[in-house]
């Protein structure tokens, strides 16, 4: 239907239901079956996108049904990814069985599968529309164009939810997002938020992207001083406080681990000075055990030990 056909107040008061009934799991469930509904709500977001309207309250609603229905969606819905998971892990019981694996790793890496990515469908449908290219456009759209926080939250968190899996689709859709749709900046731009959760959306976002050896060397040089500025001034009064912590000091642990010359410039004292108080937060556990692995891997590090005994000097004489 044409926006002029609708009522803008009853489209919207619509849409707000729906965005609640997308929360609950038997509503996510019913919702992603039924005929035509992620259709008009994709078509909806996208027209606004290309009118100029990111800031529609009808698109928050849109974008927020969008991030629910994508949720736990490689575990819920069979996808392209699906065979191919299965095809992977044959291929690794395979190698494991005659020995050719990689010896630093007892576990199937997502870049090592040997399995061709699918494509796409031309028209997508339905739940396919989740996890299309024409999807992942809209929200990085929506997050160089709107003003609004939720949309923002809702935007990043959808791409969250596409690339927390430990399978094929996270892969594909972290090379998606990073690589080919050039999304980090945009991504990175979040951590500036003075939103909290939008900030959490974000950190989280990049600390599922940065698990994959693939997007690196990309990550390292475009996200790298918005993550450690996190980590050196990321205040602790907010609810949101430790998801942040944590996944700053994965994604950091990720990328400084692959590069650490280019790491190196990245450590600084107020930081590292940081992640140490982190370890001892005990009203943070998983940041505390992130902070943990991020310094014990730092310490292992021969390029990166002699660094951190002078900054470990540094901090003692400054009391």
């Amino acid at each position: 239907m044409t926006r002029e056909i609708i009522d803008p107040e009853v489209f919207f008061n619509a849409t707000g239901c729906l965005r609640n009934l997308s929360s609950a799991d038997m509503g996510r469930q019913t919702m992603r079956n039924y005929p035509g509904l992620i259709d008009s709500v994709m078509t909806y977001a996208q027209n606004c996108v290309a009118s100029n309207r990111p800031d529609d309250k009808s698109v928050e609603n849109c974008i927020c049904i969008l991030h629910n229905l994508s949720y736990r969606l490689d575990a819920e819905v069979p996808n392209k990814y699906t065979q191919l998971n299965h095809m992977a892990r044959s291929v690794y019981m395979d190698k494991t069985l005659t020995g050719c694996f990689n010896s630093r790793s007892g576990k199937m890496e997502n870049d090592e599968y040997g399995v061709p990515l699918p494509e796409e469908d031309f028209k997508p449908k339905g739940p396919s529309w989740l996890y299309h290219s024409d999807a992942i456009r809209t929200y990085l759209s929506l997050m160089d164009q709107s003003k609004k926080d939720a949309t923002l939250e809702a935007c990043a968190g959808a791409l969250q939810n596409l690339t927390a899996s430990r399978g094929l689709m996270s892969n594909a859709m972290s090379q998606l997002i990073g690589l080919k749709e050039k999304g980090l900046p945009r991504i990175a731009r979040l951590l500036q938020s003075n939103s909290s959760e939008v900030v959490r959306s974000g950190a989280s976002l990049l600390s599922n992207m940065s698990r994959h050896p693939v997007l690196h060397k990309t990550m390292a040089h475009q996200v790298l001083p918005d993550v450690s500025r996190l980590l050196s001034f990321q205040s602790g009064n907010t609810n949101s406080y430790g998801e942040i912590m944590t996944s700053a000091c994965y994604t950091l642990r990720n990328l400084i681990m692959s590069n650490p010359h280019l790491g190196k410039s990245y450590l600084t004292s107020n930081m590292l000075n940081n992640v140490v108080s982190l370890c001892r937060n005990g009203s943070c556990p998983k940041a505390a055990e992130a902070a943990r692995l991020l310094l014990t891997d730092l310490w292992s590090n021969r390029e990166l030990q002699s660094m951190l005994k002078q900054v470990r000097r540094m901090l003692l004489l400054l009391g």
